[in-house]
């Protein structure tokens, strides 16, 4: 019985539901706990279509799923961005867009628009 309870707990506490957050606003009043966040939305992370002008930014400033969840938004928000990919991890942000639509200082500027964020152009 204890053999089976603590493998049901490992695999438990291994599940991928949320991380603290680490952006400053961690305690609750009631109870002092750190608040938990929402990990990246598979739309964040999924490929970026073939098609179009694919870009790499550096964004710092993302801090947890829901960081990267608003920079995925924002930019998907933009006329002309066809998909974006971004790895909280590292600060990657690969965006496909149509240049014809919309011009990587755009895509920069909507990165930054929040005012959380700072984005450049990657270098190769």
């Amino acid at each position: 019985m204890f053999a089976f309870a603590l493998a049901l707990h490992l695999a438990s506490s291994a599940l991928p539901t949320a991380r603290a957050c680490d952006d400053g606003d961690d305690a609750t009043a009631s109870t002092g706990e750190k608040k938990s966040c929402p990990l990246p939305d598979p739309a964040t992370t999924a490929a970026l279509p073939a098609g179009g002008t694919h870009v790499a930014l550096a964004v710092t400033g993302m801090k947890c799923g829901g960081c990267a969840n608003e920079v995925h938004a924002s930019l998907m928000g933009v006329d002309g961005v066809l998909g974006a990919q971004v790895v909280l991890d590292t600060g990657a942000v690969n965006v496909a867009y149509d240049p014809k639509k919309v011009s990587t200082d755009k895509l920069l500027a909507a990165v930054a628009s929040s005012g959380e964020f700072q984005a450049k152009l990657a270098k190769n």
